[in-house]
């Protein structure tokens, strides 16, 4: 009971806000539990990621070994070129539907009932963003679950001079930008749990760093069930 009036008293300023219809700037962004609570279950991984670019599959054609290929990088364009077929367009299809096209087209006019099986190999499309107060900034693969401690060691890890108890997830969610804050001190300490990182998340160590890349702009707090606060006008 304790717990839960605690939680209330700390978003009743929130919604206070929302009533008011005013906005917040970074600072306001839920953190420490509320944050945590408010995050809304990571999405399904594996059969349901689409394709994208750069991508690189390895596709199977049953007893054609002359048709498969090992390593097949998806092209600018979203295409993949095979035997036979030439370019097939792959690009925001799962793996179980790009291998139906490639099925389909062989069927057309070279193979009698062809199994295809396809698997991405080298993921691009889930690749996470470390910026700020980290030892090297950049793009980082996701390949499995990643928590925050784990996406920030990825980049050899904060500077000397991280302010550790300001990191700031930015995340899109329903076509909004989203924005979270956590405290990575706590993380280590074992004094907060380590909140898990999805695909496309980016993850900026230290508040002024955050702030500058947002540009100064305001942040408008949503409804307070969405959990991340939107960034205004993003």
């Amino acid at each position: 009971m304790k717990r839960n009036i605690d939680k209330a008293l700390r978003i009743a300023p929130l919604a206070a806000a929302v009533l008011m219809g005013g906005c917040a700037t970074v600072e306001d962004a839920p953190r420490g539990e509320a944050a945590y609570a408010l995050i809304p279950p990571p999405p399904a991984v594996g059969m349901d990621y689409r394709i994208v670019p750069d991508d690189v599959l390895r596709i199977q054609v049953y007893h054609e070994p002359g048709l498969s290929l090992e390593d097949a990088q998806v092209s600018a364009a979203g295409m993949v070129r095979l035997p036979l077929i030439g370019d097939v367009p792959v690009a925001g299809l799962t793996a179980a539907e790009a291998s139906d096209v490639i099925a389909g087209r062989l069927g057309e006019r070279y193979l009698v009932s062809p199994q295809v099986s396809l698997f991405v190999k080298q993921a691009v499309g889930r690749r996470i963003t470390l910026d700020g107060e980290v030892r090297e900034p950049g793009l980082y693969p996701v390949d499995g679950r990643l928590t925050l401690l784990q996406a920030v060691a990825l980049a050899k890890g904060p500077t000397r001079l991280a302010g550790l108890s300001e990191v700031v997830v930015l995340r899109q969610m329903d076509g909004h930008r989203m924005a979270a804050r956590f405290d990575l001190a706590a993380i280590r300490r074992g004094r907060a749990d380590d909140v898990e990182i999805l695909p496309g998340d980016r993850i900026v160590v230290g508040l002024s760093r955050a702030k500058a890349i947002l540009g100064g702009a305001l942040i408008a707090i949503p409804a307070l069930a969405t959990g991340f606060i939107a960034l205004d006008g993003r």
